[in-house]
């Protein structure tokens, strides 16, 4: 699909699709993330001949679960997959039916997506619960909470998304902030570019991959990637240690907090 908000190549072609997965596997990617409900991207990853094992989730409101997650294999030409509920509210009715998608072997880990620490805690002491994807950054505290630790404490795969809040975060100054005012907006900007000079990263994605990565429940991050080059420069930052305790507090001390709207994408429609 042409996503993302500083996406500007649109719809990736099956060549391209092809290079950047086998990209991706050479350079030691784990998983691709993608979805029944991400356009054609099930069958672009199905059709590619080498490619990282894979994370996608049951379309939203899906009320046959289990033919849903058959579809996904036949589609992705896979046996077994990592399969996501792609919200927490569809778990009341989909959730038994992932439980024996994993039962029949065709699922590595079963999960959901969740969007913020409330449906976490709901989703937390689901049986068989084995993943969660969640949004987090470094200007997003939500998650800083003993309760949220609490939840992710046992076997289970905690993947961040929205790494650079959609884009937010790497395009800095370049772009208006919804819900922030400019100068706020460069306050912070300013903010990350010094501490990650200070803390000796190139740039501010860099700190805030390393900030993400940091976090002691942290498993991984998912990131987009339209390119070859961006693709290498994702698994680049991604390679350095996270963030430490003390860096991490540090951080977050010279830190703004940031208004609650600019953490929900889903506002961003009704800023002014």
């Amino acid at each position: 699909m042409a996503y993302g908000i500083a996406n500007t190549t649109g719809d990736l072609g099956q060549p391209a699709v092809d290079a950047l997965l086998r990209r991706a596997a050479e350079l030691g990617v784990t998983h691709v993330d993608t979805a029944r409900a991400y356009g054609e991207s099930e069958a672009r990853i199905g059709a590619a001949p080498d490619k990282p094992a894979v994370i996608t989730k049951i379309a939203p409101g899906e009320p046959d679960v289990e033919a849903s997650a058959a579809t996904s294999l036949t589609t992705l030409n896979l046996e077994r997959a990592t399969f996501l509920l792609h919200r927490a509210a569809d778990v009341p009715h989909a959730w038994d039916g992932l439980r024996k998608v994993k039962d029949a072997g065709q699922a590595d880990r079963i999960g959901v997506s969740v969007q913020n620490p409330a449906e976490l805690l709901d989703v937390a002491k689901l049986p068989d619960l084995g993943y969660v994807q969640l949004p987090c950054n470094v200007l997003d505290r939500r998650w800083l909470t003993p309760e949220v630790a609490d939840a992710l404490s046992g076997d289970v795969v905690v993947t961040v998304r929205s790494v650079y809040l959609q884009g937010l975060l790497t395009a800095g100054s370049g772009v208006r902030w919804p819900h922030v005012p400019d100068p706020h907006r460069d306050a912070a900007v300013a903010i990350l570019d010094e501490v990650a000079a200070d803390l000796d990263f190139s740039n501010r994605a860099g700190l805030c991959v390393a900030y993400t990565l940091g976090l002691p429940w942290v498993t991984s991050v998912v990131i987009g990637a339209e390119t070859l080059d961006q693709l290498g420069e994702n698994v680049r930052l991604a390679s350095r240690p996270g963030l430490a305790a003390a860096e991490r507090e540090m951080l977050l001390d010279r830190l703004p907090e940031a208004p609650a709207q600019l953490l929900d994408p889903s506002t961003w429609g009704s800023a002014r």
